[in-house]
């Protein structure tokens, strides 16, 4: 959007592809994302903007996310769950257990909503912020299904590239931001470090796609103190195992949610089910995401890679029941990510808000958070538009939580 308004744009890339998380990586013959990552897409303007970037290359996946209960797997995610009969709805407190009680009762959230977001995010639900269970309802929910790109995440991500490098924006790959300038509180540019050394990009505009908590630990002059908080963040593991099978697939689900605390991961993805482009015929390889903390007296965390990837296989044999023999999984690879996002805990929204808040004041600055892929591309337009109309650019306001994937 920035090139194409006629903005000169250099894009900072650490890594040797763009995406961050949203990347698709390739083992073995197979094809599969860095965790399950939905384009939850609201209006016919963002789908019409996909199949100008994907073409042909944009398939629907038919099925919702589902979920297991009374050890049958069930269409909808804990969340979409609704009791049969209604119940007396309690108060919103502020808290997640608040906002899922005011919409379908207490006693409905205690008995099927709790165990699968406690196990998740790492605090009892009523620590959990409301803003987060409300995100999750209202925001990140495809209850018909979703569409996708055939040969993964990255694709999209790659396809973004490429048009913002063909309307004349500098990717620059491998190339590391070390220092945002930031004198008298203004945006004047960034150090970066790329391939052929260190070098100042001098610039009166940044868009921080980053966590702001990063950012903000690169301001020069240094961010104040109460921007700089230590925040508790949460882990995750995810497992990649592969399987030979017949029927091309272990099950026909693109995603299943999973609460029962014995199963080392909340969350089962299985690639081919989102596009056959992304495994062999006959094989499969399913993504288990593992929540945890990453300390070496996590049971999750503190597990070898071969141990982690054996416990995961035990429990889609049992107690799962989707797997007959444990030893048929045959793992790919452990991907570990020790800071994948803050602990979502009330008790510390303000250090997780403060270090955004801070450079929210400083001109030239614009933040892009987003959780969800859609979520983050339109933080960033929204962004871009500021900057394009030379406004300060979208608030953040105090009060609320930051995105949360």
């Amino acid at each position: 959007m920035l090139a194409r308004g006629g903005a000169r744009v250099a894009v900072v890339e650490a890594r040797g592809e763009v995406g961050g998380l949203c990347v698709t990586r390739r083992r073995a013959g197979f094809a599969y994302d860095v965790g399950g990552h939905i384009p939850f897409v609201r209006d016919a303007a963002r789908l019409a903007w996909l199949r100008e970037l994907l073409g042909d290359d944009l398939r629907r996946v038919d099925r919702p996310v589902a979920c297991v209960r009374g050890g049958r797997i069930v269409p909808g995610r804990y969340l979409d769950q609704r009791p049969e009969a209604p119940e007396a709805p309690g108060e919103r407190d502020g808290s997640a257990r608040g906002e899922l009680a005011a919409r379908v009762g207490p006693a409905f959230v205690d008995r099927v909503m709790r165990r699968y977001l406690e196990k998740i995010d790492g605090v009892p639900l009523e620590r959990i912020p409301g803003e987060r269970a409300r995100r999750l309802i209202e925001d990140q929910a495809a209850p018909h299904g979703f569409v996708f790109p055939a040969h993964g995440i990255g694709q999209l991500m790659d396809a973004m590239a490429v048009a913002a490098e063909a309307a004349g924006a500098d990717v620059r790959l491998r190339t590391r931001l070390s220092a945002l300038r930031l004198p008298g509180g203004r945006m004047a540019g960034a150090l970066v470090e790329g391939q052929d050394g260190p070098e100042e990009l001098a610039a009166a505009q940044a868009i921080v796609a980053l966590p702001a908590g990063a950012a903000a630990r690169l301001a020069e002059p240094p961010a104040p103190r109460e921007a700089l908080a230590d925040v508790r963040m949460r882990a995750v593991c995810i497992v990649y195992l592969a399987l030979e099978t017949p029927a091309g697939r272990l099950t026909p689900e693109a995603w299943i949610q999973v609460d029962d605390p014995a199963v080392p991961f909340s969350r089962a993805f299985e690639p081919v089910n989102w596009s056959p482009a992304l495994a062999p015929a006959g094989r499969t390889v399913l993504g288990l995401e593992c929540y945890c903390q990453a300390a070496a007296d996590d049971p999750v965390w503190s597990l070898e890679d071969a141990d982690l990837a054996r416990a995961c296989a035990t429990s889609l044999a049992k107690p799962l029941g989707l797997l007959g023999d444990p030893a048929a999984a045959r793992p790919v690879e452990v991907l570990r990510v020790p800071r994948a996002y803050p602990v979502p805990d009330l008790e510390q929204v303000p250090a997780v808000r403060a270090p955004a808040v801070w450079l929210d004041g400083v001109e030239g600055i614009h933040l892009a958070p987003g959780s969800a892929v859609i979520e983050a591309i339109e933080a960033g337009e929204r962004a871009a538009r500021a900057v394009l109309a030379g406004e300060a650019g979208p608030r953040v306001d105090p009060a609320g939580v930051p995105p949360i994937s």
